[in-house]
């Protein structure tokens, strides 16, 4: 098993996303739905993202993490894109 210490974690972006947006929706969910839902959002996101330095593109489903560690300026482009979602 790699090390996954230095990569991001869905759940880092779901946070990130969530610090940024109001939508009380969120809070009246399951923590299951919510990911689930989170999830969703993500991956529909992504493939919006136009010209990354890195490959946010490859992502490790079963880990549930990017495969490198996206930048505070990488994870707000997503986060715009998620809220656009």
């Amino acid at each position: 098993m790699s090390d996954t210490s230095s990569l991001t974690s869905f759940e880092e972006m779901y946070n990130f996303f969530l610090a940024g947006i109001t939508d009380d929706m969120f809070m009246e969910m399951t923590r299951e739905d919510t990911e689930a839902l989170l999830e969703e959002i993500l991956m529909a996101a992504i493939p919006h993202f136009e010209f990354p330095r890195k490959n946010v593109f490859d992502i490790d489903l079963e880990e549930k993490t990017f495969t490198t560690q996206l930048t505070q300026e990488e994870m707000m482009i997503l986060r715009q894109y998620m809220i656009s979602e």
